[in-house]
């Protein structure tokens, strides 16, 4: 590993300020020196202190305003509380899980459905859901928003023995989501599942959550489960890293 000696000075600049942005040194909405201001301090020249503002925004910590300059990111982010986003008594109160959650926080939620259709599934969605081979599923495909930024995609894969001909196929499902949908059907979510990894994002997912360069996503598989044990759904979470933390409370035996 690289000491800070012979880190090139570009980074070596970045980095300490880096570290002054996670202390809290420089607080968010901070106003970063100038490029004129960081070859002044640091002895550098004019290329290299554009070099340390461009790492500083590959890491997503800080953010151009036109015209003001570069300033240390606000941190907005979205609580995931997954031990009480599924809680029944949300639906029964008429809100879906994503809904209930932003509110709860003081925020303003909006679902944008940019398509609902029937489709052969990848074969990781049809082992999860244990669908034969060549089933159809019914795909619902979302854009989730918190106070207009985009902050996650959905793509949720539905049998069609449970979703066919239903409210599951409509761009509203009715009142408490498509988890108040299943139950209309005689589908009682008991049990769920979460698998969850941290990668960078493709292109398509950069453009349509309008992420910095640099901005990780964090990967969710979700499957629900009914009172027989069966698949209900899988869910194909692409959330923002720096727009969301998400929270487990595991039982102890």
């Amino acid at each position: 590993m690289a000491t800070e000696r012979q880190l090139p000075p570009s980074r070596r600049i970045a980095e300490e300020l880096r570290m002054s942005i996670e202390s809290g040194d420089l607080a968010p909405g901070s106003l970063l020196p100038s490029e004129r201001e960081l070859t002044a301090r640091y002895g550098i020249s004019t290329g290299t202190a554009n070099k340390v503002v461009a790492l500083l925004k590959s890491t997503g910590l800080v953010e151009s305003q036109v015209g003001r300059g570069v300033f240390v990111k606000r941190r907005t982010q979205l609580i995931r509380h997954a031990h009480d986003r599924y809680s029944r008594r949300h639906r029964l109160g008429g809100k879906a899980p994503f809904r209930s959650e932003v509110e709860a926080q003081g925020r303003a939620p909006r679902v944008e459905v940019t398509d609902i259709a029937r489709m052969n599934p990848p074969a990781w969605v049809g082992q999860r859901l244990g669908t034969p081979a060549g089933a159809q599923v019914i795909r619902r495909e979302n854009t989730y928003f918190v106070d207009e930024r985009p902050v996650q995609i959905v793509n949720t894969y539905i049998p069609l023995s449970i979703g066919a001909d239903t409210s599951l196929e409509e761009v509203t499902p009715g009142p408490g989501g498509i988890y108040a949908a299943f139950e209309e059907q005689g589908h009682r979510l008991t049990r769920m599942l979460e698998e969850v990894q941290a990668r960078m994002p493709r292109h398509d997912e950069v453009e349509r959550l309008d992420a910095l360069p640099g901005t990780p996503v964090l990967d969710v598989v979700h499957v629900s489960y009914d009172q027989d044990e069966t698949p209900m759904d899988v869910s194909h979470f692409i959330l923002r890293g720096d727009e969301n933390v998400l929270t487990y409370e595991l039982p102890t035996g």
